[in-house]
């Protein structure tokens, strides 16, 4: 094999086995079990749930849902610290409405982010606000379905968590919540992630690492015989 086309094929080689692999999901989504009630701009103005960031860091969007009463929110991501939100707003939607459902009915909001990289391991807070929304005239309350049996843990990297500050976002994003600290269990939630571009290129198993020594050892090889048969001439 000529010296060229060997490099070649470990350059494909090595482009596959650093190809990034499927993204993950975090989902606690499902049927009707229980519900936390009172979500509302003249309730509780603002419910959302923790998550961890696994290896694919990268957020590709995140569903909320919501039953009860009609209602106009926001959507935000932030880092979360031990009791509230850090910093600035990593994501922050536009406004969106809900219609409202009758019964135990819920739907679903999802909201599209684009590939925001957060860093594996931190956990990070998703949540929904009426915060300066004008809101439907009946004033009737929402609600977000729980993961299972209200308290029940149906994710460990994370918890339902809420705030009764009022309907300023500076103050939303900047005091203490009210966090139950897992006893409210989780809220039925879903974020999607794919390999974000601060995350690396993925790390070859031990079996494509053999594979790719061995072509390099096979090219180096190659070059050696071809300094071995080369005849150099001085005038």
């Amino acid at each position: 094999m000529k010296l060229a086309a060997l490099v070649g094929a470990i350059g494909v080689f090595g482009a596959t086995i650093a190809a990034p692999a499927a993204a993950s999901v975090i989902d606690t989504s499902g049927g009707y079990a229980s519900k936390i009630d009172y979500f509302g701009a003249q309730y509780t103005p603002t419910y959302g749930q923790t998550f961890t960031v696994g290896s694919d860091n990268a957020l590709n969007g995140f569903t909320f849902y919501l039953g009860g009463g009609a209602a106009r929110v926001r959507a935000y991501v932030y880092a979360w610290g031990s009791a509230g939100p850090l910093g600035a707003a990593l994501y922050a939607s536009d406004a969106r409405s809900f219609a409202g459902t009758a019964g135990d009915a819920f739907d679903a909001l999802r909201f599209d982010v684009g590939a925001l990289d957060l860093r594996a391991g931190q956990r990070y807070v998703a949540f929904l606000t009426t915060a300066g929304l004008a809101q439907p005239g009946d004033g009737e309350m929402s609600w977000m379905p729980t993961a299972g049996s209200f308290g029940s843990n149906a994710y460990d990297g994370g918890d339902f968590v809420y705030t009764n500050v009022g309907s300023s976002l500076d103050a939303i994003a900047r005091t203490q919540w009210d966090d139950p600290h897992g006893a409210f269990g989780d809220v039925q939630f879903r974020a999607d992630f794919s390999p974000g571009a601060t995350a690396g290129a993925g790390v070859p198993e031990p079996a494509a690492w053999a594979m790719l020594i061995g072509g390099f050892g096979l090219a180096g090889g190659a070059l050696r015989r071809r300094r071995a048969r080369t005849t150099v001439r001085f005038a």
